[in-house]
């Protein structure tokens, strides 16, 4: 399932500005090839973050999803961009809320059915203590 479609990134940053992001060619029209590339390469970077804690693909996509997508499509489709410009600034923040979304510290929220989106129970291992005290007075 994908998580932004062509309507979602024209809705958040209009057509306009899609077209000069994608038209390789001179067409004046959004170029769907280039787009669909980028749009793809965003929903592997996410999925990489999502993978550890849930079932992928997910049945529904949640709204917060839809919006990193966007701003992770923009950014790809930017190419090489200033930090303090704002699509790398959006982009780092959305990177946070992801990270924090697969760390178990955000959820995904509520999907488009308007249920919460569930993660897989995993057991974590850690590196820590020996609790078998100190084996030289054995």
């Amino acid at each position: 399932m994908s998580y932004c479609a062509k309507s979602d990134m024209i809705a958040a940053f209009g057509e306009e500005e899609l077209i000069q992001l994608t038209d390789r060619q001179f067409a004046a029209t959004v170029d769907e090839s280039v787009l669909a590339l980028a749009i793809a390469a965003a929903e592997a970077e996410i999925n990489i973050w999502l993978a550890g804690s849930y079932t992928l693909p997910l049945s529904s996509v949640p709204a917060v999803l839809t919006r990193m997508a966007c701003d992770f499509t923009r950014y790809i489709l930017s190419g090489d961009i200033a930090e303090d410009h704002a699509i790398s600034i959006r982009y780092r923040d959305q990177m946070k809320k992801l990270q924090a979304i697969a760390s178990g510290k955000a959820s995904l929220g509520l999907d488009q059915a308007g249920t919460q989106t569930a993660r897989v129970d995993l057991v974590q291992i850690a590196a820590g203590r020996n609790d078998f005290g100190d084996r030289s007075s054995w």
